[in-house]
């Protein structure tokens, strides 16, 4: 029996890896039943196909899918899947109320992990000599989430790292946002308490 093995995680599609989370986060597998399905999803066997494959080659198999899950990774800002090129969102400071939203709430749960890479990157509209490009306008995630489901998991992890150091410091603008304004409407609140010669009404 001849199988395709991922030699590293650009091998492996987003959409494989939300299959395989979703087993192991169910609690109703054993190890030994959760080292099938890692096989059956990441190389594309079926139960009955493993269970013809000698112990030796089956844990041959589980090595090799360890090591391609273990491989480094780097921060890949542009991709292209089904013959369109897709770009990273070219600045995060001024992302939309929309968007920022759904960033949030996509954020945390792997089976959301494809709608998330549906804000993060979108189609490249133009590119120039240097690198430098600009992507769709954001309308929902819907429209290119299921499409992710594709994207090769070195990206999605790359994108992920990247994300959430950015995100650290979105929030702790935003908390020095709020701080600001909550000292601005204190200075305004002693201000209006003052009659004009400076003492309290």
């Amino acid at each position: 029996m001849k199988v395709l093995i991922p030699e590293n995680i650009s091998d492996i599609t987003l959409g494989q890896f939300q299959k395989y989370i979703a087993i192991e986060e169910s609690g109703k597998y054993s190890q030994y039943e959760l080292d099938t399905q890692k096989i059956c999803i990441f190389i594309g066997l079926t139960n009955e196909q493993v269970a013809l494959i000698s112990v030796t080659d089956r844990d041959e198999l589980l090595s090799l899918l360890n090591d391609a899950l273990s491989k480094e990774y780097t921060f890949e800002p542009t991709f292209t899947m089904h013959e369109t090129q897709f770009g990273f969102h070219t600045n995060l400071d001024e992302i939309t109320t929309g968007e920022y939203v759904d960033l949030m709430n996509y954020n945390s749960e792997p089976e959301n992990l494809h709608k998330l890479m549906a804000i993060l990157f979108r189609p490249i509209l133009n590119k120039d000599m240097l690198g430098n490009y600009s992507i769709a306008s954001y309308n929902g995630s819907k429209q290119w989430a299921d499409k992710m489901k594709d994207t090769p998991l070195h990206i999605v992890n790359g994108a992920l790292v990247f994300f959430l150091n950015l995100s650290k410091e979105l929030r702790i603008a935003t908390l020095k946002y709020s701080a600001n304004q909550a000292q601005v409407k204190g200075a305004k609140h002693q201000i209006t308490g003052l009659n004009g010669d400076g003492t309290q009404q």
